[in-house]
């Protein structure tokens, strides 16, 4: 059920070295949809972390501020980190309403991996902001930088009736 076309924008976020201390002593932990990282998914909706209120105001910016956040979360990867295939449908059975699912890229070094949409690579890079339809299947090659890869994911949802 595509209702949406993908955006993607490539806006600086005025706090990064705020939010990378929040990241650094924020714990993540394992999930069954990462290898070689960790997520704070199923322990902490960061929604209403002050830190992270750039990057929530993105997210709505880019939806026209249609849309209302659901959860925000982060993922980190390590080398040779990757998210399996997955997509975000809502599990309530909620088909009524129009949901969206985003990536911030926060830290991407090069060689950390692509974001793959719907079996179609998507160029990305530092700094990018990637809104895309809830129920599109995506997952990420594996980081072989030496370095952690760090994204923040959204799930959003709008009254609007489809």
């Amino acid at each position: 059920m595509n209702i949406f076309k993908m955006i993607i924008s490539n806006i600086q976020i005025k706090n990064k070295k705020e939010i990378m201390k929040f990241v650094s002593k924020h714990k993540s932990k394992d999930h069954n949809l990462i290898e070689n990282g960790s997520s704070t998914y199923d322990s902490h909706n960061l929604k209403n972390e002050k830190v992270l209120s750039n990057i929530c105001k993105t997210f709505l910016k880019l939806t026209n501020d249609k849309f209302e956040i659901l959860e925000l979360w982060f993922n980190k990867y390590r080398k040779g980190g990757y998210v399996k295939p997955h997509n975000h449908l809502p599990v309530n059975g909620d088909i009524k309403n129009k949901y969206l699912t985003g990536v911030y890229y926060f830290k991407n070094p090069k060689s950390s991996g692509k974001l793959i949409i719907n079996k179609k690579e998507i160029e990305v890079k530092e700094d990018d902001f990637v809104v895309f339809n809830i129920d599109d299947t995506h997952y990420t090659t594996k980081n072989l930088s030496n370095q952690n890869k760090i994204i923040f994911s959204v799930n959003m949802k709008t009254n609007e009736l489809i």
